[in-house]
């Protein structure tokens, strides 16, 4: 079975998952993180709340065993407990006690044991009802605590245990034990009515219950909120428990719910992001079949999409744009390449005339050398260089050194002509004799400069300067002169699309100009100004190759 990978896969997959989970990771954070922060939100009200009752009932509680107490003070205050003495015997002091417990007991259970620890197995088979101490050594703790009182559970029920001393001689008298059941002690406990299961528990040091709250149900292992806080003058612990099912439950179900809900909305979002990744996804995929077609040849503008205002539309019209400019082109190709073929003919059948000429001129010098006339052989050499170098087996560039020779050779036939007319400077950049450049662009500023500028001076007052350098990422050439200067109408000529028909002046400028604006772009060509001092200024600009 092969891997998922989404990179192998549609572009209407991959845009489909990319939005589902950009939908998919927020709602389930966002879901995951609400739900632990309500629970976290519910355990601190539930702390809250349990902490409350807690205080509540302590208070309670501690003012119930606090009343148990006071009720023993006030057992102790009476002059009843006079009647009975350590001497008596164990059943006038059972039958003594007895009636005294009548009049005392109030609303605890009372019982009074006889102070001697000794005698207390005796008594204690006498008394066959009330609550029993554990043994002769709860009454030995009280006789130590010589009067002070002290608590302790047992049986399920909560018990006071004192000393009663004499009020004249403070000699111990008797032992009094003051006892509530748990259920007295638990309807002293109030739990919140909306929660049922709402427990209260006491609890020892050693975290055995004592008393169970009766209150509510408790499912072994169940999970519980639980708090407590310690009783002040007994030594117990009041606990608090809330099962978590009470709390949490309605969250739950609001989980529930609420994933439910998730489920449906996000199988919702999956069935609108498919159809707006599909209305996406269509128009590319119907442009992406039309250039299939346009590969195999078929061009078939689109006839759909186009009118859309959104980048689909723009795609569509580029796309068709494309084909109609493939069209044209491929019309305009069919065209050149016809033309192509009858140029090719027509220079098969000229080609002979230029070497023809040269083969001439080649003979003319041999009988202008042989007759010794140096200077027809001069001029016939310069003009043969200047043929065979325009032919050069039709490449179009050549390099700086050599274009600069050509002009050389047109300068030599020029002197010739008119000896003394003019001086001509060529200063050439060493670094530049080699770089490649446009072939016979140099030439044609030169002759402009010989017919329109020295042939309006005065016989050796003419000057040419040419300047070949590197500057930057370009190649410059300029010639300059100091004949009258070029007009306006010059200059704007050179720049025209095209030249009138039979128009003459300026043509070799123009070809240069147009050659150089065809062959690298707008940037690059030929510029005309006059000098400061008069003059014409033609600069060439041509880029480093």
């Amino acid at each position: 079975m092969k891997a998922f990978r989404i990179e192998n896969n549609t572009l209407f997959v991959k845009m489909f998952i990319l939005l589902f989970l950009s939908v998919l990771i927020p709602v389930t954070f966002l879901g995951y993180w609400y739900f632990n922060r309500a629970s976290g939100q519910i355990e601190q009200v539930t702390s809250g709340l349990l902490t409350e009752n807690l205080q509540q009932n302590r208070l309670r509680l501690e003012q119930y065993f606090k009343q148990a107490e006071l009720h023993s003070e006030s057992i102790i205050a009476s002059q009843k407990l006079e009647v009975l003495d350590t001497a008596l015997e164990d059943r006038l002091f059972l039958s003594r006690s007895l009636s005294l417990i009548n009049d005392l007991k109030g609303r605890y259970d009372l019982a009074i044991y006889p102070a001697d620890e000794t005698r207390y197995a005796a008594y204690s088979a006498l008394l066959r009802s009330g609550p029993l101490l554990s043994g002769p050594e709860r009454i030995r703790q009280a006789l130590e605590l010589e009067g002070r009182g002290y608590w302790y559970a047992e049986g399920g029920s909560f018990v006071f245990v004192r000393l009663i001393r004499a009020m004249s001689d403070l000699r111990p008298l008797a032992v009094i034990q003051l006892s509530m059941s748990g259920f007295q002690v638990s309807q002293q406990l109030i739990a919140p009515f909306e929660y049922p299961n709402f427990r209260h528990d006491i609890a020892d040091e050693n975290g055995n219950v004592l008393l169970a709250s009766p209150r509510g149900e408790m499912t072994p292992g169940e999970k519980m909120f639980l708090s407590d806080i310690p009783l002040t003058g007994v030594p117990w612990t009041l606990v608090a428990a809330i099962p978590e099912k009470d709390l949490i439950g309605p969250v739950e179900n609001i989980r529930r719910v609420s994933l439910l809900l998730a489920l449906a909305s996000i199988g919702l979002i999956s069935i609108l992001l498919a159809l707006v990744t599909n209305s996406f996804i269509s128009p590319i995929k119907y442009v992406v079949a039309q250039m299939k077609k346009a590969q195999l040849g078929q061009l078939v503008p689109s006839d759909k999409y186009a009118d859309r205002r959104d980048e689909i539309g723009q795609l569509t019209r580029g796309y068709n744009s494309l084909i109609y400019g493939m069209e044209e082109l491929l019309e305009t190709t069919k065209q050149m390449e016809a033309d192509k073929s009858r140029t090719e003919m027509q220079m098969l059948i000229h080609q002979i005339n230029p070497h023809f000429l040269y083969n001439t001129l080649d003979a003319i010098k041999w009988r202008a050398d042989h007759v010794r006339e140096q200077t027809i052989a001069e001029m016939v050499t310069s003009l043969s260089n200047l043929i065979r170098y325009s032919i050069n087996n039709g490449e179009e560039f050549t390099t700086v050194e050599r274009e600069i020779e050509h002009v050389k050779s047109y300068l030599s036939i020029e002197s010739l002509r008119s000896p003394d007319t003019f001086q001509v400077v060529v200063s050439v950049q060493p670094r530049a004799l080699n770089v490649p450049i446009l072939k016979l662009i140099i030439q044609p500023l030169v002759e402009n400069s010989v017919r329109h500028g020295m042939n309006k001076l005065q016989s050796g007052r003419g000057k040419i300067l040419i300047r070949v350098f590197i500057e930057g990422e370009d190649l410059v050439c300029i010639v300059e002169d100091n004949g009258p200067g070029c007009s306006e109408e010059a200059s704007a000529r050179m720049n025209r699309p095209n030249l009138q028909p039979g128009e003459t002046g300026g043509v070799g400028l123009y070809n240069v100009n147009q050659r150089l604006k065809i062959r690298f772009g707008m940037k690059y060509g030929v510029t005309l100004e006059n000098r400061e001092h008069g003059g014409c200024k033609a600069t060439i600009r041509h880029p480093l190759m």
